[in-house]
């Protein structure tokens, strides 16, 4: 097992390819944290996966950020990958994206 006693952050993963991605990692051993702003989705990721641990954070907020990394590492250890799966798009042309959209 790759990842065995490793432990993983991956934000959004509550839904989608953040949930797919924090089973796999789970599959593979690792003892995963699961992220987002919904209670609830994080809960039904996490049931019955003895590796997946959900925590509500949101990742626009630096102070929810920085309490969620910290319980989360005083939990489980130190945080040796981190998925940074969460966010939204905007549409538009590339090469008219601010800063702030990027």
């Amino acid at each position: 097992m790759e990842h065995a006693g490793k432990h993983a952050l991956v934000t959004g993963g509550g839904t989608g390819i953040g949930a797919g991605i924090a089973r796999a990692l789970a599959d593979a051993g690792a003892e995963v944290t699961i992220t987002g702003r919904r209670a609830d989705k994080l809960q039904e990721v996490a049931a019955g996966a003895e590796r997946l641990h959900a925590l509500v954070m949101d990742v626009d907020d630096e102070t929810s950020v920085r309490e969620g990394i910290a319980q989360a590492a005083a939990a489980r250890g130190p945080i040796q990958m981190c998925i940074a799966n969460a966010g939204i798009a905007e549409g538009g042309p590339f090469e008219k994206t601010t800063l702030a959209q990027w």
